[in-house]
């Protein structure tokens, strides 16, 4: 890729360019200051969601193998603010860019300094420093403010921009820093202090160590980092996952720069209780199993891989797949997430429930919403897979056989091997057309239409170039076959006592569908996961159950005070917040509608202002067993559901991140 090669001849340029802007002008001052909210929170409540504190310890600090253009764990909290003295990672700073920060708590507090929920370390194979990881727990914890009460949503949905980079973001000051900690001597030294010491070896170590970070900076902001990519912005709470994905695995790391794609479809990050059960994950439901959906967001996370040489082609064997990725991390997590579960609406600090609405909202929800929400309980899957490489018996683009078949295989009437599927029971989410749901349908035609060169993953086709071009998931498919397998052999992880089938997610072998389509899943908890649909574009559960004329069409976003009568965030733009604007591409708050006309996107009758109000008192402790029999028996009721599978494998991989690891797992039968 042209422009990644040229990176080291324009960093100089690139410094003096920057320098000049930060020379002292007004206007460079203004356009640097930190754009944060402001809270005043008195006490954090965690809601009762099943998990113990060393649960919640491991969700919070477990690696995945990502970094930040290589960004070096202890540099976060030893940067200055741009034109300021002032530490860039303070507390109220960092909250105020939407991070969920415990100060001597559960986020990461040491002798590096203090660092928010989700963004711990990991070693870096290259040269052994301490990198910062971005964790799952960064985008999917979320909380709630209510009169000083901050309630702490763990698996729930972040509202930190973390990807933005519009003026006083959090990724623009952080590389304003750490350009002028480069070019100013003063703010040189002094971080050198606190992160070196007085030794001069380590200084010029760590001089030559952040003109590097800088230099990837640069790479990143020429390739899949391009503002010109991201027309729609993403602002707080969203990012454009599969975009993102796809410009970095295909542009990026492939070094096919006509891959590079607009990503013009941001989506909300999507809450994690009740995953484990659903047969289908993605909005647009388009892969079943946890380690390729992990791998691949680590990938546009940009976990270090290493692919192609410098003429375009696969290394070999031993060389190809060598990364930061995590795959022990990944399985510690999702065994993790299994004992998750959705929160309950507390009364104390929220409100107390009345039940004979709630009993109308049951009835309503039964009649208008099951259909498609569920949950659809199903018997569980024995997926077909391959038996040799000449079989594809799910018609997938691209099947490593070999893959398939180290998962526990047994064999169906007409004696095909199939992985059984370890749950109990699944979810079988329902595909809900793009013309029916009338929601906005920029992702899922994004990821059906936008196509890549999958370059040395495919044979070159010199009579078709076009029939080798890929969407982003069965390029993924092309890769994750690839790739995973090898980082299980890294790794260590074989098939011996069902450990590959383990690691894949239950025995699932991974597949690809693609459809115009978004999944319909399950709402137990749903009440604490605004702004909703895909795309965040509407705020409250109130203004979803509401005619379309009467939803909001602009609203702040970015601070977190919840209105619990209407189930969202409140919607006045503050200092810091974020300007929702429906009427830009993937931005559209159309769709999901109670509406008597007869128009694309109607999902029901109109709702009453009675109603609607029934419905959301019913949302509040759908499913909470604490309520089934004030309810009048709650078919939602999420104890009657299937427990997870036990998981010796996943906890054993949990034990080198605890910090008291216990010594009785190895005596643990493996599952199943």
């Amino acid at each position: 890729m042209p422009a990644v090669r040229r990176a080291g001849r324009t960093f100089t340029f690139l410094a003096i360019a920057i320098a000049t802007v930060l020379a002292g002008c007004t206007i460079a001052r203004e356009y640097f200051a930190p754009k944060i909210t402001r809270e005043h929170i008195t006490e954090v409540r965690y809601l009762d969601q099943g998990w113990t504190a060393q649960d919640r310890e491991l969700f919070y600090t477990t690696p995945q193998g990502t970094e930040l253009q290589g960004l070096h764990y202890r540099w976060l909290t030893a940067l200055e603010l741009p034109f300021s003295r002032d530490p860039l990672a303070s507390a109220d700073n960092l909250r105020g860019w939407g991070f969920i920060v415990d100060s001597g708590g559960s986020s990461t507090e040491s002798e590096a300094g203090l660092h928010p929920v989700g963004m711990g370390r990991h070693l870096n194979n290259e040269d052994n420093t301490e990198r910062l990881d971005l964790g799952c727990a960064l985008c999917h914890t979320g909380e709630l403010h209510y009169r000083g009460t901050a309630l702490r949503v763990d698996g729930g949905q972040a509202i930190h921009g973390i990807s933005t980079s519009a003026p006083g973001e959090f990724i623009v000051a952080l590389n304003a820093a750490a350009i002028e900690t480069f070019i100013n001597p003063r703010k040189w030294a002094r971080f050198a202090d606190r992160v070196a010491g007085d030794d001069p070896v380590a200084r010029k170590q760590l001089k030559q160590d952040l003109k590097r970070y800088l230099g990837e900076v640069w790479k990143f902001s020429r390739g899949p980092g391009q503002s010109t990519l991201f027309p729609t912005p993403e602002g707080r709470g969203r990012t454009d996952a599969v975009g993102r994905i796809g410009n970095v695995v295909f542009g990026y790391n492939l070094g096919i720069e006509e891959n590079y794609k607009i990503a013009n479809a941001p989506v909300s990050y999507p809450f994690l209780w009740d995953i484990w059960r659903f047969d289908w994950v993605q909005y647009t439901g388009f892969t079943n199993q946890a380690m390729a959906r992990n791998v691949g967001e680590s990938l546009g996370v940009m976990a270090p891989v290493k692919l192609v040489d410098e003429r375009g082609a696969l290394l070999p064997e031993g060389e190809f797949g060598q990364s930061t990725i995590d795959v022990e991390g990944m399985q510690c997590i999702e065994t993790t997430l299994r004992k998750l579960k959705p929160p309950k609406w507390p009364q104390d600090v929220l409100g107390e429930i009345d039940i004979a609405r709630a009993r109308q909202g049951k009835a309503l929800f039964a009649d208008q919403c099951a259909h498609c929400h569920g949950p659809h309980e199903s018997a569980p899957y024995a997926w077909p897979v391959a038996g040799g490489p000449e079989q594809n018996p799910a018609q997938q683009g691209s099947v490593n056989w070999q893959w398939d078949m180290a998962g526990q295989i047994s064999y169906d009437e007409e004696n095909h091997p199939v992985r059984e599927d370890w749950r109990e029971s699944l979810w079988a989410l329902p595909w809900i057309d793009i013309a029916v749901i009338g929601t906005d349908p920029t992702a899922a035609r994004n990821y059906l239409n936008h196509t890549y060169d999958p370059g040395p993953l495919v044979p070159p086709n010199p009579d078709d170039s076009d029939s080798r071009r890929v969407n982003a998931g069965d390029g993924l498919q092309l890769l994750l076959n690839e790739l995973v397998p090898v980082l299980y052999k890294n790794r260590g992880i074989s098939s011996d006592h069902n450990g590959i089938a383990d690691y894949d997610g239950l025995n699932v072998p991974f597949r690809i569908a693609s459809k115009p389509a978004y999944k319909a899943r399950p709402l137990h908890g749903v009440w604490a996961t605004p702004p909703f649909l895909h795309n965040g574009s509407v705020p409250t559960i109130y203004d979803l159950l509401s005619p379309l004329a009467v939803r909001p069409t602009k609203f702040g976003l970015g601070h977190r005070e919840y209105n619990p009568q209407k189930l969202g965030y409140v919607t006045d733009m503050r200092p810091g917040s974020f300007e929702f604007d429906t009427t830009l591409d993937g931005n559209s708050n159309s769709g999901h509608l109670f509406t008597d006309a007869d128009v694309a996107g109607r999902i029901g009758s109109r709702l009453s202002e009675r109603e609607r109000m029934a419905l959301i008192e019913y949302l509040k402790v759908m499913g909470n067993p604490e309520f089934s029999t004030a309810l009048g028996g709650d078919p939602q009721n999420w104890d009657r559901y299937p427990a997870p599978p036990a998981s010796a494998i996943g906890e054993m991989a949990c034990d080198k991140y605890r910090r008291n690891p216990g010594n009785t797992l190895v005596q643990r039968q493996v599952q199943p």
